[in-house]
């Protein structure tokens, strides 16, 4: 009986998303067609489904994966709303949380129940997101999975409103970037974080770029409330953006202004990753967030390492590994690697995108003209780059590299998009048939 009422949920609510996508003006975008949206909604549904399954039927431990530690903790969150409710309150809201006799009851969980935040990542509040979703689906994970979709669709498609203006003669372009990278549709359409930070992250572009509100000061205060509902689900990504937005030119401001502004956001970005001593040192977190994969890692018998070597130094010796987490961030897994099928897939992958970019700067260069659109390459970059230094810093395990750095690889490829002439890359089937359909 239970499985009728979830299938009937499903089809119910994966209908409502269509019709939305078809009738809401949100999704009529100039320059695309909503047929095209449909298309790459249903794309996501179903990799959504099928990394679900990979970490039901191929992974099936489910206490090692964050698929399921977030929603199995959820699941026993959500029975105290009608069991002891006012524990439920403590928890959700966070007050009153360490109190013993609400601690007794999250000792059942995995991940809620131990000290999961800090300045790289966060775990609790996409635990209470499944928490507040379990009681529209009855605590089935494939329908909070359709409904965290959906919320990262409508991200994406915020962004591609924010950023059409700058590609304005194919804005078909930005298919690529948003919706057609497999890795990035693959990770990004699961019950994980990364769902909520392309939600966030788009929302936040369209806020800044183009203006939800009608007013500027409304549209930089949802902009805020973006920012901050990120820090709760990795505060590093909710520290790189407003950093590197300084490069945006939706702040209307004039070269020397912009030059001060962003030597002033510059300043203060490096004393606060200096010195934090309200919690501890910047270069502390990165190394023992590095410590801590190498370690659960070995625990955990992962067989995909490529350094194992714990860090007990200081900034220098983290800076030491600058070069190489980059460069692993960026291009690893590599094909001749080897692995298991799903690392020889996004050695493929990876292999594929880069030869991509230099077809791209070879085939198509051109120094962007305008402006703005050379702040947006700088913006784009920027972050693409600092998310990357970091996953390489704080990241020893190949097969959590690909998973955590979905959220930079569109940005760089929407970099290497500003550098391209739009006009010439619209004629040329060999690249766009298949990614605009054109």
């Amino acid at each position: 009986m239970l499985f009728l009422l979830h299938t009937f949920l499903f089809i119910a609510f994966f209908a409502g998303a269509l019709w939305g996508i078809a009738k809401w003006q949100f999704f009529n975008i100039e320059g695309t067609k909503r047929e095209h949206l449909l298309a790459f909604f249903v794309l996501k549904v179903a990799a959504g489904i099928a990394l679900i399954a990979v970490y039901t039927y191929y992974y099936t431990d489910q206490s090692r994966a964050d698929v399921y530690r977030y929603f199995n903790d959820s699941v026993i969150i959500s029975k105290l709303l009608f069991e002891k409710p006012l524990v439920w309150l403590k928890i959700m809201s966070g007050i009153g949380i360490n109190e013993e006799e609400t601690f007794e009851y999250l000792k059942q969980t995995l991940y809620f129940s131990h000290p999961q935040h800090d300045w790289v990542t966060d775990n609790t509040f996409i635990i209470r997101i499944h928490v507040l979703l379990n009681y529209l689906s009855f605590s089935n994970i494939y329908i909070n999975n359709l409904l965290l979709n959906f919320a990262s669709f409508a991200g994406l498609t915020a962004a591609l409103k924010a950023l059409k203006d700058y590609f304005p003669e194919n804005p078909r372009v930005l298919y690529l970037p948003l919706f057609l990278i497999p890795s990035v549709v693959f990770w990004s359409s699961g019950p994980l974080k990364e769902q909520l930070l392309f939600s966030f992250a788009g929302f936040y572009l369209l806020a800044l770029n183009k203006g939800l509100f009608g007013k500027r000061i409304f549209d930089f205060l949802f902009a805020a409330i973006l920012l901050l509902c990120m820090l709760y689900v990795k505060p590093m990504v909710a520290v790189l953006l407003p950093v590197c937005s300084a490069f945006l030119p939706v702040f209307n401001l004039y070269d020397t202004k912009r030059l001060i502004a962003v030597g002033l956001i510059a300043v203060l970005a490096s004393a606060l990753v200096v010195s934090m001593d309200w919690h501890y040192k910047a270069c502390d977190v990165l190394i023992n967030k590095r410590n801590e994969f190498i370690r659960l890692g070995l625990q955990e018998q992962v067989g995909s390492y490529f350094d194992t070597k714990l860090i007990n130094g200081s900034c220098k010796q983290l800076l030491a590994f600058v070069p190489n987490a980059i460069a692993n961030a960026m291009l690893r897994p590599y094909l001749w690697e080897g692995g298991n099928v799903f690392q020889l897939l996004f050695a493929l992958e990876n292999t594929v995108l880069v030869l991509l970019v230099v077809y791209l700067l070879v085939r198509f260069f051109q120094m962007p003209e305008a402006k703005e659109k050379r702040l947006l390459f700088v913006f784009c970059l920027s972050f693409a780059l600092l998310n990357y230094l970091a996953v390489g810093l704080t990241v020893p395990i190949m097969g959590a590299i690909v998973h955590y750095r979905v959220i930079a690889s569109p940005f760089l490829l929407l970099a290497v998009l500003c550098w391209c002439n739009i006009s010439q890359l619209k004629y040329s089937r060999n690249l766009m048939k298949g990614f605009t359909m054109a």
